[in-house]
This record gives structure tokens, sequence and C-alpha cells, in this order.
């Protein structure tokens, strides 16, 4: 008679219980609370074991829906071996002792992921994207928009002409873009930070401070140029799809997710995130530069604004100059912004081919 200590849960119930089994030689099993009470009867042959893996309990569950649990593997191997004795019982745990294999299988899990990271995760989103429906599209830009108003927005403090004037400078854009149903918005920001952006249903939102900046409607065009591009790749949805892929797979591979994990794990995550996101700055750029040649206009525009709005945000000042406070510790900002480096954006657009 073989015996094996262990642990006991009761079909729908998470309350943990010692207990025993004895298994005769004829394959019968008795299971016994830990003061010896008889509990149930079965058969060898009912069990459901669960293969074995490193040192990790073992589970044999009942029909009746009890359920075992063991650290005793080499007793339950036994077992196994006596129920059905053929040369695979223990695959899983002959495999995950060798070396050579966990290695293979570490190689192969983390080619997985990478290339999941980076061509299955944009592929799928992308791909994702264009089956979203349009009514869902305007559903999330209208709630994005009002979630915005409501805790980072303020109504504009442009004048009515300054407004329908740049609106007016948009209308070749905007025409040539009918498809999107874009139409141009103006909000005021407590911090008076030059910056514009789209929503996903095409709604363009330039703040006062960005209007401010331009010395010329045309550089607000550029950046209008570069907002539609974001429209027109869908780059919101993608990111949103993308997002939940990766939101996914963290969680696959992660597990039970601790305070180590989650570091080692998040950050690449993150960095592949922030990856995403200024690859469609770059894309959104070149779609920028690509209209205004077609409009015979330089992308300069977007070089000069630019220039000035990173002047403006590193030193307050947008006439002054300031790359000499841009040294090798503020660069490793970089590894960690939404957007590409403002120099490499500004030699694209002076180079005038997205190069």
């Amino acid at each position: 008679m073989t015996r094996i200590n262990g642990h006991y849960y009761q079909q729908g119930s998470s309350a943990r219980e010692a207990c025993s089994l004895e298994v005769t030689a004829d394959g019968s099993v008795t299971l016994f609370d830990a003061e010896d009470n008889h509990l149930l009867d079965a058969t060898l042959q009912d069990l459901d074991i669960s293969s074995r893996l490193g040192n990790t309990p073992r589970f044999l569950t009942f029909p009746q829906g009890f359920r075992i649990e063991t650290q005793d593997n080499d007793t339950v191997d036994q077992l196994v071996s006596h129920l059905t004795p053929h040369a695979f019982n223990n695959w899983l745990h002959i495999l995950e002792s060798k070396k050579r294999f966990v290695l293979a299988t570490l190689i192969v899990v983390v080619a997985f992921v990478w290339a999941m990271f980076q061509y299955g995760a944009p592929a799928i989103a992308n791909a994702g994207s264009k089956w979203v429906p349009q009514e869902l599209v305007k559903l999330i830009g209208q709630q994005s928009l009002e979630t915005l108003d409501e805790f980072y927005f303020s109504p504009t403090e442009l004048p009515q002409e300054v407004q329908d004037r740049v609106t007016e400078h948009f209308r070749p854009l905007l025409a040539d873009h009918a498809h999107l149903d874009l139409h141009v918005i103006f909000r005021s920001t407590e911090e008076k930070i030059p910056n514009a952006f789209a929503l996903p249903d095409g709604t363009l939102i330039f703040t006062d401070a960005m209007v401010e900046l331009a010395t010329e409607d045309d550089e607000l065009l550029a950046i209008a140029a570069h907002e539609v591009g974001h429209v027109q790749h869908r780059h919101s949805m993608r990111h949103m799809i993308q997002s939940s892929i990766l939101a996914f797979m963290f969680a696959v591979i992660a597990g039970d997710i601790s305070g180590t994990s989650e570091l080692f794990l998040g950050l690449p995550v993150l960095l592949t995130e922030l990856s995403y996101s200024r690859e469609f700055e770059r894309e959104a750029d070149q779609y920028s530069f690509q209209w205004l040649r077609d409009n015979n206009k330089s992308p300069l525009l977007f070089a000069n604004i630019m220039s000035r709005m990173e002047n403006m945000i590193m030193c307050g000042d947008e006439q002054k100059d300031c790359t000499d406070l841009k040294d090798e510790s503020t660069k490793w900002l970089d590894y960690f912004s939404t957007h590409p480096p403002t120099d490499e954006r500004i030699t694209k657009a002076i180079n005038g081919d997205g190069t």
C-alpha cells in the first residue's frame, strides 16, 4: 500500500485542508482527512493526474470534484507508471530537466516575443484599425474631447477673426481630405505651451500658444498637415490596438505580476510603445512634407516653427538658441519621449526629402 500526503480542495471551494491518500496494489484509492476520517473512494484509473513540471506541486482530481495537491512527486510518478506504463509518462519533466532544451525553448520564446513586438503587433493593429466602425471612431473622438475639455483645456482666448483667418488658411488642406471629415478647433491651456494634435474622428486641436508662436499662417498649415497625417494613417486607433496587444502579452509573460517582474518586463513594453509613437510621428512628418511640396510650399515651414517651439520649451524664449543646453544627460530623455528628437525632425524638414 502506498500513502501520499497533501491537501485537498472541494469542488467550488478555495478552502485548503490537510489529507492523505492510500493506494493499494490493485489500484484502489481512499481519501482521508487530517484525522484519518474516511472521505471517499475511487480507483487509480478514475483520477486525473497532472503532468510533472520540476518540483511544482502535482494535482490529483477525483471524479467527485475533490482536488488533491501534493509535493510527493516521486510517489505520484510511481503511481502513474503503474497506471499507464510507457516511456512518455514524464516527458514534460524530462524535457525541462535538459539544459539544452530549456535554452532552445528560451531562445524560441524570446525570438517570438521580439517578433510580435516588432512586427506582429503593428501589423495586427494596422489591419485591425481599418475594421473599426466609423461610428466608434467618432464616439472615441467625442469622448476624448469631452475629457480634455473637463480636465485640461480652457476656452480659447483667440479673437474670432484670428480663428476664422487660420481656419480659412487651412481650407485647401481640409478640401484635399474631405473624406476624413476634418474640423479645426482652438483651445487654451494653463501652461501656455504650444501644442497641436488630432483626435481619431478628425478633430484638429490647436492651442492658443501654438497659434501665437507662428510667424505666418503657413507654419500652422505645416503643423496641420502633420496632424492630418495622423488621422489619415489612423495612428490613434492603431496605438490603442497595439497598446491592448502589448498589455495582453505582458500579462501572459509576467503571469502573477510582482514588483520585480513589473520593472523588468514593463520597461521594455514601455520603450516599445514609445518606439511605436515615434514611428507614427515620423510617418506624420513625412506626410506633412509631401503635402507641402505637392502644394508648392517648403517643409522649412515645419522646421522653423519646430525650432522655435523647442527653444521656448527649453529656455522660455522662442528667439534664443538653446541647443547648447541639450547636453549628453538631456539626450537620454529622447529614449523616453513619444516624439523623435526635434533635431532629427528639423534636419529631415530642411533636407526636404524625408531622409
